[in-house]
């Protein structure tokens, strides 16, 4: 019976902080790799949605397609600090 209860204690122990530490550095990593594909998303949007626009004498929509550029150079930036915080150091 001593043996049941001992499993039981140690499901329950908090896990080690190492391991808890390896979760959120994989969590975000991988968080900063989705941002760093969403930015890419928002420049290529921007830049050839703007471009045709204008092509076409949009001029609203094409200011309004141009702003993702700069947003999408943001989360460039944002994801790869985070996918190399979330880096082994060396």
């Amino acid at each position: 019976m001593a043996c049941k209860g001992s499993a039981v204690r140690s499901r329950l122990a908090p896990p080690d902080k190492r391991v808890i530490e390896g979760r959120i550095k994989n969590s975000m990593k991988l968080i900063g790799q989705w941002i760093i594909y969403a930015g890419i998303v928002l420049v290529i949007t921007g830049l050839i949605g703007g471009f045709t626009a204008m092509a076409k004498d949009a001029d609203s929509m094409a200011t309004n397609l141009l702003v993702l550029v700069p947003l999408g150079f943001a989360a460039l930036l944002t994801g790869t600090v985070m996918t190399q915080l979330s880096g082994t150091r060396q």
